[in-house]
């Protein structure tokens, strides 16, 4: 029986050999693996709104654990120490008093919640885990690299500024728990996860 959601994600990231793909990545296919991800979301959240206006209980329950895993797992994978980001968020909206926000529409008279005065917003920093290493200038930076070397590479085809140690130093320090990562994992079977299909396509054949 899972008791925590957190280590689940993270025991299936090692499972499938998501760690050991980040690892390697360059900064634009980190890019694409967090586009990749919230085009996931909004995916998995669309086909629960469409389980709503179907009235299929079933497919709701799923699509919310389903939206579940995939921000855990995004969070995982880059590296973010989800508990305490958690708590950031949790200690936020513990801070905030029940009130009424004219800006919000509140048609059930449901309990709101609104910022009270000196109320404090998560900070997240230094909590970010890998993320910054997507952004345009790391791949700027990397392929300036690659011409003072003297190559003369695409986006696609240069290599991460990171080294696997460096990158997992990273992850281990943020991530949930750096002791479930792994050097050595069984070989993917692309032919039973459907998030790396997705992802890959065809063995060999990377999407990003």
């Amino acid at each position: 029986m899972s008791t925590n959601w957190v280590s689940d994600i993270n025991l299936m990231h090692q499972k499938y050999g998501v760690h050991e793909w980040i690892k390697t990545a360059t900064p634009f296919q980190l890019k694409k693996f967090i586009e990749f991800r919230l085009d996931f979301i909004k995916e998995e959240y669309d086909e629960t709104r469409e389980a709503m206006i179907t009235e299929d209980a079933e497919e709701i329950v799923d699509g919310l654990i389903d939206l579940c895993v995939v921000a855990i797992g995004t969070l995982d994978a880059l590296g973010i120490n989800s508990i305490n980001a958690w708590n950031e968020v949790l200690k936020a909206n513990m801070d905030k008093e029940v009130g009424r926000k004219e800006s919000r529409p509140n048609p059930l008279g449901l309990p709101d919640l609104i910022k009270p005065e000196g109320w404090t917003a998560p900070v997240h920093f230094p909590n970010h885990g890998i993320i910054a290493s997507s952004f345009s200038d790391a791949i700027s930076d990397a392929k300036t690299e690659c011409k003072i070397e003297g190559l003369d590479l695409g986006t696609t085809e240069i290599k991460s500024n990171w080294s696997s140690d460096e990158r997992m130093d990273i992850i281990g320090q943020n991530g949930n728990d750096g002791l479930h990562y792994s050097t050595s994992q069984e070989p993917i079977d692309f032919t039973k996860d459907s998030e790396y299909i997705r992802l890959y396509g065809k063995e060999g054949d990377k999407k990003v």
